[in-house]
C-alpha cells in the first residue's frame, strides 16, 4: 500500500511540475537559459561598422638608385636589386639621366649608347606592378635624351651647328605625340635670326604657325630712339 502511495505521489508531482512550466513566460525562459539568439531582424549599422570598414595599408615608398660596376648597370628599388643591365661598353655616368619620363610617379632611367655625345640611348621605365624596369617603346622612338619640361612635357633638343631645334612632346594615354617645335637659325636672306614655330594636329601632321624675326642691334637702337 505504501509503495502504491509513493508512486502516486511521484506522478502527481510530475504533473504539477509540467503544469507549472506551461504557465511560465517563454521569453523569460529564453532570457534566462539561452545565450545565443537567432533572429532575422536587421542589425543596426553601428554594430557592423567595425566589420565593414575598408583598411588600406600605407603604400611603401619606392626609392630608386643605380650603381655602375664596370660594364654593368644595377637598378635598385629601396636598395634591393631589381634589374641588371650588361653592356659591351662602360656607360658614361655624365650622360645617364634619371627622371619620371612617363609621368606615372616613379623614377625612370636613360642610359646612353657607347657614343655618349650623340645623345642617343635606352629608356627604361619602372613598372611597379611588375617591380621591373622595361624598355619603353614610345620613348625609344625618340631614342634621344629628353628633358622634363613644364606641364608634363618632354623636350628634345637638337643642334646641328646651323639650326637650334626644340621638339616638345606630350603623353596622350600610352602614346607619346609631338606637340610643338621651334627652329632657330640665321637666315641667308636677311642675315637675321629667325625662329619658326610649328604645331601638330591629332594625326601628327606638322604645320608652320609663325615666324619670329629678331631685330638686329642697329635696328633695335633706331626703334628705341
Amino acid at each position: 500500500m505504501k509503495k502504491q502511495l509513493l508512486i502516486t505521489a511521484l506522478l502527481l508531482s510530475a504533473v504539477l511540475a509540467s503544469c507549472s512550466r506551461k504557465d511560465e513566460d517563454p521569453e523569460a525562459h529564453i532570457r534566462t537559459e539561452n545565450f545565443t539568439v537567432f533572429t532575422t531582424s536587421p542589425v543596426p549599422q553601428t554594430a557592423t561598422q567595425s566589420f565593414t570598414q575598408e583598411f588600406t595599408a600605407p603604400a611603401e615608398e619606392k626609392k630608386f638608385t643605380y650603381a655602375l660596376n664596370g660594364t654593368t648597370v644595377e637598378l635598385r628599388i629601396n636598395d634591393r636589386l631589381v634589374k641588371t643591365l650588361d653592356y659591351y661598353y662602360t656607360p658614361d655616368v655624365k650622360y645617364i639621366s634619371v627622371a619620371d619620363f612617363d609621368f606615372d610617379g616613379f623614377q625612370d632611367i636613360f642610359i646612353p649608347y657607347e657614343n655618349s655625345y650623340s645623345g642617343y640611348g635606352y629608356y627604361y621605365c619602372y613598372l611597379p606592378e611588375k617591380n621591373d624596369f622595361v624598355l619603353n617603346d614610345e620613348l625609344m622612338e625618340i631614342n634621344r635624351l629628353t628633358k622634363v619640361g613644364d606641364d608634363k612635357t618632354l623636350v628634345e633638343e637638337q643642334d646641328d651647328g646651323y639650326i637650334d631645334r626644340f621638339i616638345i612632346y606630350q603623353w596622350d594615354g600610352n602614346r607619346l605625340k609631338k606637340y610643338r617645335k621651334t627652329e632657330t637659325y640665321k637666315s641667308v636672306n636677311d642675315d637675321k635670326m629667325h625662329t619658326d614655330i610649328y604645331t601638330y594636329d591629332s594625326k601628327g601632321n606638322e604645320s608652320l604657325q609663325d615666324t619670329i624675326i629678331e631685330e638686329s642691334t642697329s635696328e633695335a637702337a633706331e626703334t628705341a630712339q
